[in-house]
């Protein structure tokens, strides 16, 4: 009876341990076939001097709250000026010189047609108590925001810190030699009982 439990025991472990690795290993050809294709699909951008056909985006600023948080990441799409409309979230690299190269989430609140110029858009926060000073050239704009990953960004500063990255290997290369230790301790075990058997019958 004992020796069945344990038999039941050994059984789910394994089927548990497969289950863990066959899904990990799904996630991760997943997550390299997405960078996989965003690596090219920017490069490919990159030569024609055109902005990416996606990206994705790690908020950084409050100003979006609270549908979007700081360290949420959105993932914009590259899109025809003329379909973006009043309401639609949209990432969009500033004229101002302070923000530099950072580019910034804010919704649109008006559509503009300014003389000379064309299509121009004023944008706000959410939590900004005003609009933004600056308009938005189209030419400035990277792409509307379709969706957002709640607090992904905080996985990325830490795979991006030292620490990060060293535990980030660790922790899968312990699993694989706790169960190679496992598998070795079985392996002893039974040739234990081989070498009784033997003996036993000898």
């Amino acid at each position: 009876m004992e020796e069945d439990k344990k038999i039941k025991r050994k059984k789910l472990f394994r089927m548990i341990y497969k289950i863990i690795s066959y899904t990990f290993i799904i996630i991760l050809m997943i997550v390299a076939s997405f960078f996989i294709v965003y690596v090219v699909c920017g490069k490919l951008a990159e030569k024609k001097g055109e902005n990416p056909p996606f990206g994705l985006y790690t908020i950084i600023s409050p100003s979006m709250t609270p549908n979007i948080k700081v360290y949420d990441v959105v993932f914009v799409k590259k899109m025809d000026s003329h379909d973006l409309k009043v309401n639609d979230v949209i990432t969009f690299y500033s004229t101002n010189s302070f923000f530099g190269n950072t580019p910034i989430t804010h919704r649109i609140v008006e559509v503009l047609d300014v003389p000379d110029v064309g299509t121009m858009y004023r944008v706000k926060g959410d939590a900004n108590q005003s609009v933004d000073n600056e308009k938005v050239y189209p030419s400035n704009i990277i792409g509307k925001v379709m969706f957002k990953i709640p607090q992904l960004g905080r996985l990325q500063f830490f795979l991006a810190s030292k620490s990060g990255w060293l535990i980030a290997i660790l922790i899968p290369a312990i699993f694989i030699i706790l169960y190679d230790v496992y598998k070795l301790i079985r392996l002893i075990k039974l040739k234990n009982k081989l070498n009784t058997l033997s003996v036993e019958n000898a």
